[in-house]
């Protein structure tokens, strides 16, 4: 029998052009956070293939901050349009990314040379896959998971001064502790870093973020963006949701809840269940839906309590 293989987890915040380094880290599982092996800047294409080849034995999942493929000569890709309309909500956007835009930076496109190297190499944009790659965006990342749907600006803009900047690095420091064990580049002074070694910082930050995205997206709340018919870019989405139990009694119980698996065993098997199914116990989960944020789901919440019995069998049929 085969040894099974550990999984590691590759975040990139790639460069677009050859002058500026990108952002490498590698982390592996360590309990309910990712313990960083590594965390550094790279300059080419062939340094970060190297170091990807160091763990041709592991599973290897890959996040890359970065338009992989890009069919359109101009113009914005279907994965922006989506992704604008469905983030509009947060105000979150991406920009867009097409042949002409990119060839600006590098006339190579580093970002397509790459995927066409790691594709040759095995990786695919399948989670089933010993080598998986996916598009991320650490902007839609960190607004989903740690600040509470916002934006967080950290991005060097008109208007933002470098004492700004240091302030939200260094909630997102905090941010990243939520998700990581400790490590010395989450404990870095940032009081000590000016000009290109605090964007050096910010781009190893977004590493790591990166790799992050590709772990959290393989089993939680994702939602998958296609090009050329095949799921591309893969971002976390909201916890919220709203969902309906069946109770012994076979009436219908309507709540919210951002883990689904721990409410249901709060209903079944704790005193934090709700008071009306502590006593129509077991319940059983027959719908539930995703929503935007808490706001979203308590709405959503009420317009179902709403519902008639028929109308809510109905929903949950179709479900």
């Amino acid at each position: 029998m085969s040894k099974k293989k550990d999984s590691l987890y590759i975040g990139i915040d790639l460069a677009w052009g050859e002058k500026n380094p990108s952002g490498f880290s590698i982390c592996k599982p360590s309990k309910n956070k990712l313990k960083i092996l590594d965390v550094k800047l790279i300059h080419t294409i062939d340094e970060i293939i190297n170091e990807i080849l160091k763990y041709k034995d592991f599973k290897v999942f890959i996040g890359v901050d970065a338009p992989l493929v890009v069919p359109n000569e101009s113009g914005n890709r279907e994965v922006e349009k989506k992704f604008n309309k469905d983030f509009a909500k947060y105000k979150i956007s991406m920009l867009p990314a097409n042949k002409k835009l990119l060839a600006k930076y590098s006339p190579t496109i580093r970002s397509i040379v790459l995927f066409e190297r790691l594709s040759a190499l095995g990786f695919k944009r399948d989670y089933n896959n010993d080598k998986v790659i996916f598009e991320v965006y650490t902007h839609s990342t960190i607004a989903m998971l740690w600040n509470n749907h916002e934006i967080l600006p950290y991005k060097r803009k008109k208007g933002r001064n470098t004492e700004f900047i240091k302030t939200q690095l260094e909630l997102y420091k905090k941010h990243l502790l939520k998700a990581f064990a400790s490590h010395s580049v989450l404990k870095e002074d940032l009081q000590n870093l000016r000009g290109k070694k605090l964007k050096d910082y910010e781009d190893m930050l977004d590493s790591l973020t990166s790799a992050y995205s590709i772990y959290y997206c393989k089993d939680n709340d994702a939602k998958f963006y296609q090009v050329d018919e095949e799921d591309t870019f893969v971002t976390p989405i909201s916890k919220w949701k709203v969902y309906v139990l069946r109770c012994s009694d076979d009436t219908l119980y309507t709540g919210v809840a951002t883990d689904l698996e721990r409410r249901l065993d709060e209903h079944n098997n704790s005193v934090k269940g709700a008071k009306y199914t502590k006593v129509r116990r077991p319940v059983e989960l027959v719908y539930y839906e995703n929503c935007a944020d808490r706001v979203d789901a308590s709405k959503r919440e009420y317009a179902i309590k709403k519902l008639t019995r028929t109308e809510k069998l109905e929903l949950i049929n179709d479900f």
